[in-house]
C-alpha cells in the first residue's frame, strides 16, 4: 500500500550532447538529452530507426547485464546509469535521442553523463507528479537473493554485494539523500567485471568493446585502475538500483535495501512497488 504527494515537474533546461563507444555494437553513437514539456515523461527515440518509446516498465526487455528499453522493433540497451543521473538530478520529462541501439558506457561511471546534465541545467514544469510513498513493508526473497521496501522520509538506498572473486568479495554502500551527493559518491563508481566474465562476453557475441576503457576489469590479483572507493562495486551496484527504480516514471520515497540484486530483481522490485 502506498500513499501519494507532489513534486514539481522538470526537464533539462538546454541540450546535452554525449558520444562514446558503443559496447556491445561497436559502433561511434551519438546521444542528445532534449528539453521535453510537462507530463511528457522520459522517452528514448532511435533516430536511426524512427521509433520512440517511453522509458518506464511497459517497454523494458529481457537483455542479459543491463536495462533495455524497446519492443519487437527495436530497443537502446544501457539506460540504467542515465536514468540514475536523471533520478537524482530531479527530472522527470526528458527527450532521449540516439542513433545507434545501446547508450554509450563512456568510462563505465555516470560521471560524464552527471557533468553533461549539469551544465546544461534544468528548468521547471508547471506541472507536478505523484511522489510514491509505501506505508508498508515490500518483500521480496527469492533463492539467494532480497529487496526490501521500508517507509521513510526520504529516499534512502542500502545495497550488499557478495561476490565469489577474492578480488571483490562482501561490500556494503549505503546512499542517504538527505546526507550524501550522487556525484561526489555514486556517479564515480565505474561498471566492472571479472577478467574472466569480460572473455566470455566477447566469445558469446554480447559484447564487441568491453575493457579497460569502459569498464574496471578485475583480474586474479589486481584492478585495472585504482578504486575511488573502498566499496565502489557496492556502490556501482546501488547506481544500477536507482536507476531500475526510476523506471516507475515517478520519484520513490522510501529506504530500499537490496542483497544480491541484479536489473531483472530490481525492476521486479519496481512492478511490485507500481501494483501496491
Amino acid at each position: 500500500m502506498v500513499r501519494q504527494t507532489h513534486l514539481q515537474r522538470r526537464t533539462i533546461a538546454r541540450e546535452a550532447t554525449i558520444s562514446g563507444l558503443g559496447v556491445r555494437s561497436g559502433k561511434q553513437i551519438t546521444v542528445r538529452l532534449l528539453p521535453a514539456n510537462g507530463e511528457a515523461g522520459i522517452t528514448v527515440t532511435r533516430t536511426d530507426l524512427g521509433m520512440t518509446w517511453p522509458v518506464d516498465l511497459n517497454h523494458t526487455m529481457a537483455v542479459p547485464n543491463c536495462t533495455c528499453i524497446g519492443d519487437e522493433r527495436g530497443s537502446v540497451a544501457f539506460v540504467e546509469h542515465l536514468m540514475a543521473v536523471l533520478w537524482a538530478a530531479g527530472i522527470t520529462d526528458m527527450q532521449v535521442h540516439v542513433d545507434g541501439p545501446e547508450i554509450p558506457l563512456l568510462d563505465g561511471s555516470a560521471l560524464p553523463l552527471w557533468r553533461a546534465i549539469e551544465a546544461a541545467g534544468t528548468r521547471k514544469l508547471g506541472e507536478t507528479c505523484d511522489v510514491i510513498i509505501p506505508v508498508e513493508p515490500i518483500l521480496i526473497v527469492e533463492d539467494d537473493k532480497a529487496l526490501m521496501v521500508l517507509p521513510s522520509d526520504r529516499p534512502r538506498f542500502s545495497y550488499s554485494l557478495v561476490h565469489p572473486h577474492p578480488m571483490i568479495g562482501h561490500q556494503f554502500a549505503d546512499f542517504d539523500s538527505a546526507t550524501d551527493s550522487f556525484a561526489e559518491s555514486i556517479a564515480p563508481a565505474r561498471t566492472f567485471a571479472t577478467d574472466d566474465e569480460l572473455q566470455s562476453l566477447k566469445q558469446t557475441g554480447l559484447i564487441a568493446t568491453g575493457g579497460e576503457d569502459n569498464c574496471l576489469v578485475i583480474y586474479s590479483d589486481h584492478y585495472s585502475a585504482p578504486l575511488f572507493a573502498g566499496n565502489a562495486f557496492a556502490r556501482h551496484k546501488l547506481m544500477d538500483l536507482l536507476g531500475d527504480l526510476y523506471l516507475l516514471g515517478r520519484p520513490l520515497c522510501a529506504h530500499v535495501l537490496a542483497y544480491r540484486t541484479g536489473h531483472a530483481d530490481n525492476q521486479a522490485l519496481a512492478r511490485r512497488i507500481a501494483g501496491a
